[in-house]
């Protein structure tokens, strides 16, 4: 039975989904894209940890403890080493994965937020191999990705339908409880816009958690046997209805052929939002490469920029998001702190004198005329313009440099070397030496292990 017994339907989307995440198998992935979904377990997971530093993170853990008493469970909280339930685990791991905007963004959100934690976390709770996390996590990508392309909701929403992706490749039901879980997760996506962008409030943080959460008990429902759920894709009263254009050739384009995680995700190099990597980078690489000190800068100039990311504050931020956002903060906090971290977004940082002194003095000269998510696929595709920035100081002295984009974007993709130092940079105050280098062989050679819940012991 349908989603809507009412209405006919003339294709066949979810089916096609559920029968791809039924039959892929590890051994049909191209080693790049099982090196791309190593490496992307390794970034998430590095950044994830890093957030344990913010009291946010230190909330959500103290959250889900309290959702696990007595201390019994089959999961691992990261950064704590407590066992909590799979769902308390999911909670937290899924808000630490946004916590820093560290993760990834493609033209559709975040899909490692969503996707990453939830392959870690029910490998370990199933005892699934290293070959199936992977597995799990490239099929959780090319989900996601085709379902967001099909039709705008929120960038959110679309983590529910990589995460149940994940999910139930791991479990492996039959194809027919695969489309009630489709069904289950349309009928609780977040359809509304994205409202952190007018209210700057971290609460999107908790947002990936959240469904990374619920998505496990969407999966546990769907595993019952329910009625009148399937197709949820294919019936014109359900998913793509609700939402701001509607391209269903997309759910199902190239599935299985082309691999959308190649050339549609980009790695973030610096913690924060999509639209400001490039001006962080630009600063870092000055400061580093002229060895000035940020206090003796006159002004910086920017051209172009992007007018709704170029926003200042005269007394700091109180939202970490705010500040995530803001190219002048950016800039300025990465001339003071080029080694990126929590540090960037602790209280004090935020409000700090200097920063807040140096991020007024941070001048556009134009803006990017593209906007919204036109702007991230021309990103991404490599349709901007090159940036420069120019850094005046007191004495006269001028300094320049330029970049069309920065490292982890598809066309300018970290090594396998790279990617492993940007962890260790980003564990240094959570992990001891000894736990991060065991991360990263554990990591790099997942394919060996038999069993993953091996790779949790390292994350505390």
């Amino acid at each position: 039975m349908g989603f809507n017994q009412h209405a006919p339907l003339a294709t066949d989307y979810t089916r096609q989904i559920c029968h791809f995440i039924k039959t892929l198998k590890y051994e049909d992935i191209p080693p790049a894209v099982i090196e791309r979904a190593k490496m992307m377990v390794m970034q998430t997971i590095g950044v994830s940890l890093c957030s344990a530093e913010l009291q946010q993170v230190k909330d959500a853990i103290a959250i889900s403890k309290e959702m696990s008493p007595g201390g019994e469970g089959a999961a691992t909280l990261w950064a704590d080493g407590k066992k909590v339930s799979w769902e308390a685990a999911a909670l937290t791991a899924g808000t630490m994965g946004d916590t820093l905007d560290w993760e990834d963004c493609s033209v559709t959100g975040h899909p490692s937020a969503g996707v990453i934690p939830t392959a870690v976390i029910a490998s370990e709770v199933l005892h699934k191999s290293g070959k199936d996390l992977l597995t799990a996590v490239v099929a959780g990508y090319e989900v996601y990705q085709r379902v967001a392309l099909s039709g705008r909701s929120s960038i959110v929403s679309y983590n529910i339908f990589g995460n149940l992706a994940v999910l139930l490749k791991l479990l492996d039901p039959s194809e027919e409880k695969m489309n009630q879980a489709f069904g289950i997760g349309t009928a609780c996506a977040i359809i509304p816009a994205n409202v952190h962008e007018i209210t700057m409030s971290d609460s999107l943080n908790y947002l990936y958690g959240f469904r990374a959460e619920s998505a496990v008990t969407m999966v546990k429902t769907a595993l019952n046997g329910i009625e009148n759920m399937e197709d949820a894709f294919d019936d014109p009263t359900a998913y793509l209805l609700h939402c701001g254009y509607q391209e269903p050739e997309w759910l199902t384009k190239e599935l299985g052929e082309h691999w959308m995680m190649m050339d549609m995700l980009l790695v973030k190099h610096w913690p924060a939002n999509v639209f400001v990597q490039t001006y962080a980078e630009l600063a870092a690489r000055l400061v580093t490469k002229n060895k000035y000190n940020p206090d003796d800068i006159e002004e910086i100039i920017i051209r172009p920029s992007v007018a709704f990311r170029h926003w200042y504050s005269e007394t700091g931020y109180e939202s970490v998001t705010q500040a995530q956002f803001s190219i002048p903060y950016a800039t300025a906090c990465a001339m003071y702190h080029p080694e990126p971290g929590a540090v960037w977004y602790q209280p004090e940082t935020m409000k700090d004198p200097k920063i807040v002194a140096l991020m007024n003095k941070v001048k556009a000269d134009g803006f990017v005329k593209m906007t919204g998510m036109k702007f991230i696929k021309d990103l991404i595709d490599g349709r901007h313009p090159e940036k420069f920035m120019i850094v005046h100081m007191k004495d006269g002295t001028e300094y320049v440099e330029s970049a069309f984009t920065h490292p982890g974007h598809p066309s300018y993709m970290l090594t396998r070397d790279e990617f492993r130092d940007r962890f260790r940079l980003e564990t240094r105050n959570i992990l001891s030496p000894e736990k991060t280098e065991g991360a990263l062989e554990c990591i790099c050679h997942l394919e060996e292990y038999e069993d993953a819940s091996v790779l949790p012991t390292f994350l505390y």
